[in-house]
């Protein structure tokens, strides 16, 4: 959506709105949390909309608190002024020049140089690269770095819930959840987190329970949740 005109998403995402507005419409909250691709989406307010965006959202279940975020939050190379800039005042057209022009870095020398000074002390021109890369590539080597924050994030009573990573894993104390992802390109996708007497378990859709908890995003090689994984690939 960061180059897409809005609307026209929406607009042929109809039947999945149509879903989530019909469970709405049955009594079941449905709740939209902003991601890095959809940044601009913190922007439309409007009591009008069936739908409200947030950044954060917390639900309280007893003495627990669920705290949702996406998780670029934890992404040391997701800067909020970046993804303003990729997210608001695009179209369709525009979204296709931006992308015929994205690999050339030095034309995009002027934007970067208004961006806020901790940023521009980044190495822009490496992370705009590996921007281009699908999040299961361009996060092989900060994975463990971005859910290490995400655990040290967490505040008592609570149990923090995000995503962005595509990689699902329930951490040891179990109060870190990643729900993973639906992208078919991930190695393990179809995803979902279920929240339960403030206990968070992880599912694939139509298939079994991953039990496995582990303190790190990539299980290796041999490992009981690598196996669970390979059983579930051929569900």
């Amino acid at each position: 959506m960061w180059r897409r005109d809005a609307a026209g998403v929406f607009l042929e995402q109809h039947d999945t709105v149509s879903k989530l507005l019909n469970l709405k419409s049955k009594g079941v909250q449905v709740f939209y949390v902003a991601g890095n691709h959809d940044y601009h989406v913190l922007d439309l307010h409007n009591p009008a909309y069936p739908q409200q965006f947030t950044n954060e959202l917390n639900l309280t279940d007893g003495p627990v608190n669920y705290r949702f975020v996406h998780g670029y939050q934890f992404d040391p190379e997701q800067k909020v002024p970046f993804m303003a800039f990729l997210c608001r005042v695009m179209s369709d057209q525009g979204g296709a020049l931006e992308s015929n022009i994205w690999t050339d870095f030095n034309s995009l020398n002027n934007i970067f140089s208004k961006m806020e000074p901790s940023f521009i002390k980044s190495d822009i021109g490496a992370i705009t690269k590996r921007l281009h890369q699908p999040p299961e590539d361009r996060l092989k080597g900060s994975l463990d770095k971005i859910n290490q924050t995400a655990c040290n994030a967490i505040k008592p009573g609570e149990v923090l819930i995000f995503g962005h990573t595509h990689v699902p894993f329930i951490n040891k104390a179990e109060n870190v959840a990643n729900s993973g992802s639906w992208v078919k390109d991930s190695a393990i996708h179809n995803t979902y987190v279920e929240l339960t007497g403030g206990k968070p378990r992880l599912f694939v859709f139509g298939g079994q329970e991953i039990t496995e908890r582990t303190e790190s995003s990539q299980p290796q090689p041999g490992s009981s949740l690598t196996s669970s994984i390979r059983k579930l690939t051929h569900i």
